[in-house]
């Protein structure tokens, strides 16, 4: 049985889609396993268009806002969907920053040309974060550390033969240095970048002025037959929210010497400092899968996801992006930036669960910045308290809506989704609860008075949200016209009702009761209504029952949220309702809302329907015609299409729910045991409030089962439940204890 660790072709890549990626959170490489002439597609996490200045002069004054606001409100009550929505479009002026491309490394042996070999193999070993060719009996092998900062490759070097170095690269060269040490290329990336979803108008700006620099230093050397090459990046880059303006001779200096320092310990010494450094957590899960090959390929796409995760989410820089850190275009689809009304949140859904730290510290570090940038946006915007971020973000600070269709656009919830995910992540810590409260209590006061700034209050006296959008969808107004517009969403209700009873509860731990915006939470929170079913037995989506829907089958499931990733325990008729709303959408979609739909439906237990979804997202995505779907594109990367990484995250997080639930107050094992996962194995994977779960399964039976507490927060007593198999479980330490489960009395 070939291991689910491992990723195997039998050729080198033709083309990126076909590359496989190696990351240490900061440095990105897509290697295509050309054994002739090795070729690295290069990227540098913290190099993106535009500073946190540059699209400043752009934003709406609050005087402009706040007309807008109360026109729009004022047209929304009297009916006037459309002319109210218009009035909205006012509040997006500009635009987020663009994710860039550091360039091509092609390192080529002058000889005679050499095709490549019969016995070829390339191998991406997700376990130890290597890649290896093995080609004429003898083994290529990539990497990207964390001990030392550097791309490292080596290969067979036969004596005499000349080395040659190309580094090419769509962004502004500046400076090149080619002597007998190596290359060092300084580049300059787009001083601005309008997304391509602005169609005729999308395009670069190179200003000198206010743009991010990269250098690019490649050294090589022979040992013993062997080249080593190690290749070191930098970026001017000073921190999440600051102006990218590091001295760059200091960068060049630094950076030079990190290639060189790497490349004088070696090839045995750099792999050795490597697996002794592993990306933080990534040994400490793992799954396996018996049975067909379907089932081999889910398991190698659990490790596939986390390994995305931990190599482009890493503490103290920006977290994944839209492709991880994974892009070979300087305008890539939607800028490859940050979607916040789900990508940013999917991306981390498994760092808590599926145990990523580094990515975990990652959002929290981000989102600690947005927090800042989000204050001026709140008060200019909306005369409100706290912070706000709308749907699109970048490591600059971004936190306005974008210029656009409302429909995306205007949605200031992003603030309090991050801020329960945030929540969500500390649930599986076993950090002390008392602890929780005290880091979290700040953060969620600020997330809740924003939201309780933008409450209006309706005609039967319910408190809603204004403004309001579905992210992305569309209802049909009584005349016909398609609208997204609201008050009161779903998606927001489910919001405020997660993040103001954290906020209550945490208060209630520290006392802090009686604090100004606890007491006005406590206030709201019972006139805000929670999901509300519609005649036909959905969950409402928007303020009206009985409206048009624009497309019924629309990929965003947001109004459903609070099933999943809400930890809320729903009533049985909630729940059926959430299914009627499943059932409606149906299963075909974009591969991160299979992700997305795949956990909604494990949350309800239904392994039938986990099975349907995760055979179309394990298809191919690329069709004989030449047209492409959601599905897997030949490197595994999850196609929208086109490739966004939130669907490879994301499915780890919905396996992880098939496989072990734990918001109902008890750790249920195998809920939403499908088919494909009928046997198997898992380490690690956690349950709330912080249990490390060891179980193996035969024919969705419980065969074995340990738990450990990781941390303070999980000691006690703990209920497990396997169907009408029970335990209970009192873990004193955090060491493993053994559990035997019983039938229930």
């Amino acid at each position: 049985m070939a291991s689910c660790t491992d990723i195997r072709r039998p050729r080198p890549a033709d083309r990126w889609l076909e590359a496989l990626p190696l990351g240490n959170g900061r440095i990105g490489a897509m290697v295509w396993g050309d054994p002739t002439a090795p070729r690295f597609s290069l990227n540098e996490s913290t190099l993106w268009s535009g500073s946190p200045t540059t699209t400043e002069r752009w934003h709406t004054s609050a005087e402009d806002a706040e007309a807008a606001r109360r026109r729009a409100w004022d047209l929304f009550r009297r009916g006037e969907v459309r002319a109210a929505q218009e009035a909205l479009e006012e509040l997006g002026a500009a635009w987020s920053q663009a994710y860039q491309p550091v360039g091509e490394l092609v390192v080529r042996l002058d000889g005679p040309e050499a095709s490549a070999p019969a016995d070829y193999e390339r191998v991406l070993d997700l376990a130890r974060a290597e890649h290896r060719v093995h080609a004429s009996g003898e083994e290529h092998v990539t990497l990207v550390g964390l001990a030392d900062e550097v791309l490292v490759h080596a290969m067979p070097c036969p004596t005499g033969t000349a080395v040659a170095l190309a580094l090419t690269s769509p962004l502004v060269e500046e400076r090149r240095i080619a002597d007998e040490h190596g290359l060092a290329v300084v580049l300059r990336a787009p001083s601005d970048g309008v997304p391509t979803r602005h169609a005729d108008l999308a395009e670069l700006a190179w200003d000198e002025e206010g743009a991010s620099r990269a250098v690019v230093v490649v050294r090589t050397r022979r040992e013993g037959g062997r080249l080593l090459v190690t290749c070191a990046i930098g970026t001017t880059w000073q921190g999440l929210g600051q102006q990218p303006d590091r001295d760059l001779e200091e960068l060049l200096a630094a950076t030079t010497a990190q290639a060189e320092q790497a490349l004088e310990r070696g090839e045995d010494e750099l792999r050795r400092r490597h697996r002794e450094t592993p990306l933080p957590g990534i040994d400490e899960v793992a799954l396996e899968l018996d049975g067909s090959e379907s089932a081999q390929l889910l398991a190698t796409m659990v490790a596939y996801g986390r390994h995305l995760l931990a190599s482009s989410s890493r503490a103290g820089l920006p977290p994944a992006n839209l492709q991880g850190i994974w892009n070979d275009k300087v305008l890539a689809p939607w800028n490859s930036n940050y979607t916040v009304n789900i990508n940013l949140e999917m991306n981390h859904w498994a760092a808590g669960v599926a145990h990523v730290p580094g990515a975990a510290e990652a959002l929290e570090g981000y989102t600690a910045m947005l927090r800042r940038a989000g204050q001026e946006t709140a008060r200019r915007l909306y005369g409100a308290r706290g912070w706000t971020v709308h749907h699109n973000s970048d490591p600059w600070g971004y936190t306005d809506p974008v210029s656009g269709d409302p429909k995306w656009a205007t949605w200031p919830m992003g603030g309090l989704w991050l801020e329960r995910e945030l929540d969500s992540i500390a649930s599986f810590s076993g950090e002390d609860p008392a602890a929780i409260a005290e880091r979290r209590f700040p953060a969620l006061r600020e997330a809740a008075a924003f939201a309780l700034d933008l409450l209006h209050e309706a005609e039967d006296g319910t408190l809603v949200t204004f403004p309001s959008t579905s992210p992305e969808n569309e209802w049909l107004t009584a005349g016909g016209e398609a609208v997204a517009l609201t008050a009161g969403g779903g998606m927001d209700r489910w919001l405020l009702h997660d993040v103001l009873g954290s906020l209550l509860a945490s208060a209630e731990l520290l006392g802090r009761s009686e604090d100004e915006v606890v007491r006005e939470a406590a206030a709201a929170l019972p006139r805000i209504p929670g999901p509300r079913l519609g005649a036909d037995g959905r969950v409402l989506e928007w303020h009206l029952d009985g409206v048009g829907e624009v497309e019924p089958t629309h990929r965003h499931v947001s109004h459903l949220g609070f099933e999943y990733p809400g930890a809320t325990p729903q009533p049985p008729e909630v729940s059926a309702a959430v299914v009627a709303s499943m059932e409606a959408r149906g299963d075909e979609a974009t591969g991160w809302s299979l992700a997305w739909k795949t956990a909604l439906w494990a949350r309800l237990r239904r392994a039938d329907k986990v099975q349907d979804l995760l055979e179309l997202f394990l298809r191919p995505a690329e069709l004989p015609d030449g047209s492409e779907r959601s599905g897997l594109y030949p490197n595994l990367f999850s196609a929208h299409p086109p490739f966004q990484i939130d669907g490879n995250i994301g499915i780890v997080a919905a396996i992880a729910e098939c496989l072990v639930q734990s918001h109902r107050g008890e750790i249920e094992l195998l809920p939403a045991a499908a088919p494909i996962l009928a046997s198997g194995s898992m380490r690690g994977l956690r349950a709330r409030p912080g249990v490390a779960v060891d179980m193996t399964w035969q024919d969705g039976a419980v065969t074995g089962l340990s738990l450990r507490a990781v941390g303070p927060g999980a000691l006690g007593l703990h209920r497990v439940r396997h169907g009408e198999l029970r335990a209970t479980v009192e873990l004193r330490d955090e060491a493993p204890v053994t559990v035997t489960l019983q039938p229930s009395v």
